[in-house]
């Protein structure tokens, strides 16, 4: 039995550490951050004092891995590195206070003009900070709502949203002028 070196093939990494500069509002948000583009497997890792965050894209042999990371925006980037996990609950409660005027406040149990305008201050005025306790609370406030009517807002996390600001601001244009994208 022959001991080779088995498969051999040569890595292409491109490495970007960014600082923010003192001026710029992202300062104290992020510090720093490193962007590794690993070519040969079509992985973005990133480390940074907001958070790390990776994606791996899938093979093309029709695109250059970094002409592809040169066209992307910070939009599509945060929807790969991270997930709406952030609960909003003001947002939460204007969509449901609109969808239920838009489906008529009569059906949801509440009998008159009056009554709809007093739970919808409740609604407003609400107070929790969980979503669990907002679909709790707006059960309770509301007589014939069911949670699949209650609308729940989600937001990317803090960090990551700084994190695609960088790369927007700082490294995409670097990234166009040396990939063309």
């Amino acid at each position: 039995m022959s001991r080779g070196l088995g498969d051999v093939y040569k890595r292409q990494v491109y490495t970007y550490y960014l600082s923010a500069d003192k001026n710029d509002p992202e300062y104290t948000s992020c510090l720093w951050a490193q962007f590794v583009f690993d070519c040969s497997t079509g992985l973005l890792n990133i480390n940074s004092d907001a958070g790390d965050y990776s994606y791996r894209w899938g093979y093309n042999e029709h695109e250059d891995f970094m002409h592809l990371m040169s066209r992307i925006h910070k939009d599509y980037l945060l929807s790969k590195i991270s997930d709406r996990t952030v609960f909003c609950l003001q947002e939460s409660i204007q969509e449901t206070v609109k969808s239920i005027e838009s489906n008529g406040f009569e059906c949801y149990g509440i009998e008159s003009e009056e009554d709809w305008q007093e739970i919808k201050r409740d609604l407003l005025n609400m107070d929790v900070y969980s979503e669990e306790s907002y679909l709790c609370k707006v059960e309770s406030i509301v007589p014939d709502i069911d949670w699949e009517s209650i609308y729940v807002e989600k937001d990317y996390p803090y960090g990551a949203k700084v994190v695609c600001d960088l790369f927007e601001t700082y490294l995409l244009p670097m990234l166009k002028e040396e990939f063309g994208g």
